[in-house]
């Protein structure tokens, strides 16, 4: 019984040790901004967002400073019809389904139409990468079957 009793005890007492001995890792310069901005409460004002993602888009696509305003402007737009949507239909995906969608492929069309072939090309595959579709990213791709 005592041995039991001292077991437990000197169990106890090494888990609190353990507890006490872990330490917060501290973030500094742009990794304690980014983390801030990631778990930032609250709504995000559209404005920057758009401002953030158009000059994301022009890193990555090379766009010209004419483009890079057109597709912020484009960004806010689709940003505020995106929230009028949400605010229209609430939680009920379902019913705003069809609108979402066309609002969706007007977007695209009018992007289409801002960049080039080659940087549309470059952009669609950044979607699909992003959204796992993209080879070794661990999307779902269909394979056939042998017979």
């Amino acid at each position: 019984m005592k041995k039991t009793l001292v077991l437990l005890a000197a169990l106890a007492f090494a888990t609190a040790g353990t507890s006490f001995a872990q330490t917060a890792v501290k973030t500094t310069g742009s990794d304690a901004n980014q983390t801030a901005r990631h778990y930032q409460k609250g709504p995000k004002d559209p404005a920057k967002t758009a401002d953030h993602k158009a000059g994301k888009m022009a890193k990555e696509l090379g766009l010209s400073a004419d483009q890079e305003a057109k597709v912020e402007q484009l960004l806010l737009a689709r940003q505020q019809e995106g929230a009028a949507l949400k605010a229209k239909y609430g939680a009920d995906r379902i019913a705003g389904h069809a609108e979402m969608k066309a609002s969706h492929e007007k977007y695209q069309a009018q992007l289409k139409s801002i960049l080039t072939p080659e940087q549309y090309a470059k952009f669609d595959k950044m979607k699909d990468e992003h959204h796992g579709h993209g080879k070794g990213q661990g999307g779902k791709t269909k394979v056939k079957a042998k017979a």
